[in-house]
């Protein structure tokens, strides 16, 4: 179940918000809806998750009950791990690392049939359980005796499938009490809204123009069509994320939780460093704090500074997708920032800053054609193409046969998010109280669009209306 499906907002939700503000916020009534909203699509795999929550408690309890002894708290939190992340690797990457070791020649007994079907969340959930295991390891945490309320932070559902991952210590006080106002309800309700719009009336309708150009035969790619895939590419997954994100953080808001931000406008960026900074905030603080650091961060040296960083990005591609293409991705990313850290960053700190700007989204763009891309051999044609070596015939498909009235406008929506809007409207005043009943306006359409869209099935919430 997802947070834009018609099971989630007309069925689950309200009814769970009914019996859990009724029940006072009872915190076994989140318990019990967050068991129901997992089991509701991924019941099968239902084990997977309460195996990696028996590994967390269980090593947490541990972790504590040797203390006092630094030499076997490590070996307990490296049993921990690897227990964690034996899951990970048995659900997600088996398949990707029985196909390498075929690729490399070795025999491999495992057919493609028998791969175990990937539990939803499991890099999430996984996640969170590592993050609180190291953190009571470091001394940063006090371990959770309570099952039910360890068991509420890995269930809670605005972040159980899809992010963001929310380390204990954020909300260890929530899960104890909550204070609720109607300034955060009606807050979290604004961005349920603005993050189900970003999802089913940008993200979606891009999505179905990029599926269609990268089912063209390469011999019929053109330039123009190449890039018209990859700038739709790029703005679609952001807004996919960036609403999913706005979801989850409303719904943490109407349940009595405060989430950290997740995304902090990333096309604003000026650099590729920057833009990680920015771009999935709670994925790459993880990275940085429980990879990055302990590796030894850029404290020892130049080359191992470097080391460091391919390592790291890689890891974030290869956690993104079992595929050497987002490894690939990853290393790509961490290049460009080594390239920075070397030099490259202060010719570019010279250039205008709206040229810094398009740098630092360019570089996004390009790169996520290995992410979209199904293989090798098409990541090599869109980017020829791109180059200007297309091999597309005279008369070949043009762009215009994707872009319709509705398409072009949510590209256009889509390219605002690379400019300083609030700037340009004088920075807080448009949120002032006098213009709340534009806002609402504005939310309500949003809202009413998005349900229609949903009632269509189709991804043009506008079919309905007749010009």
């Amino acid at each position: 179940m997802i947070f834009s499906s018609v099971e989630f907002l007309f069925y689950f939700l309200p009814i769970f918000l009914l019996i859990y503000q009724v029940s006072g916020r009872h915190n076994a009534v989140l318990l019990v809806g967050s068991a129901v909203f997992y089991a509701w699509g991924e019941l099968r795999n239902a084990w997977v998750l309460a195996a990696s929550l028996a590994g967390c408690y269980l090593g947490g309890l541990a972790l504590d009950r040797v203390a006092d002894r630094r030499d076997r708290q490590r070996w307990v939190l490296v049993a921990s791990l690897l227990f964690q992340l034996s899951l990970l690797v048995a659900f997600k990457y088996i398949g990707f690392l029985a196909e390498t070791l075929h690729d490399l020649g070795w025999q491999v007994s495992i057919e493609p049939g028998s791969m175990p079907v990937l539990p939803v969340g499991i890099s999430f959930f996984t996640f969170h359980a590592m993050s609180y295991l190291v953190d009571i390891y470091r001394g940063q945490l006090p371990v959770e005796h309570k099952l039910s309320r360890l068991t509420n932070y890995i269930l809670l559902f605005p972040h159980l499938l899809a992010g963001p991952i929310v380390r204990y210590a954020a909300i260890r006080r929530q899960l104890i009490r909550r204070h609720p106002t109607m300034a955060r309800l009606r807050f979290g309700m604004e961005l349920l809204i603005i993050g189900l719009g970003q999802k089913l009336l940008l993200a979606n309708p891009l999505g179905s123009v990029v599926d269609a150009i990268y089912q063209i035969d390469s011999h019929a790619l053109t330039t123009a069509m190449a890039w018209l895939g990859a700038i739709a590419y790029a703005f679609q997954v952001y807004l996919d994320f960036s609403g999913y994100s706005h979801m989850a953080l409303g719904l943490a808001l109407l349940l009595g939780f405060s989430f950290p931000r997740n995304f902090r406008f990333p096309f604003h960026a000026l650099s590729v460093r920057e833009f990680w900074r920015r771009w999935h905030i709670s994925l790459s603080s993880w990275l940085r704090d429980y990879v990055y650091t302990p590796l030894g961060g850029s404290r020892r040296g130049g080359g191992r500074t470097i080391a460091n960083i391919l390592i790291v990005f890689g890891l974030c591609g290869l956690w993104h997708g079992a595929g050497w293409n987002f490894v690939c991705w990853g290393l790509y990313n961490g290049g460009l920032i080594v390239l920075e850290r070397l030099g490259l960053g202060r010719i570019t700190a010279r250039w205008p800053r709206v040229c810094q700007q398009l740098y630092a989204w360019l570089a996004f763009v390009i790169g996520m054609v290995m992410f979209r891309a199904v293989d090798f051999a098409q990541v090599g044609t869109v980017y020829a193409a791109m180059a200007g070596g297309s091999s597309a015939a005279a008369g070949a498909l043009h762009p215009g046969r994707f872009l319709d009235v509705y398409t072009v406008l949510v590209l256009l929506l889509a390219f605002s998010s690379m400019l300083p809007l609030s700037r340009w409207l004088g920075g807080g005043h448009f949120v002032r109280p006098r213009w709340a009943p534009v806002r609402w306006v504005f939310l309500t359409l949003v809202l009413v669009l998005g349900a229609m869209s949903l009632a269509s099935g189709s991804h043009n919430p506008f079919l309905y209306f007749r010009f």
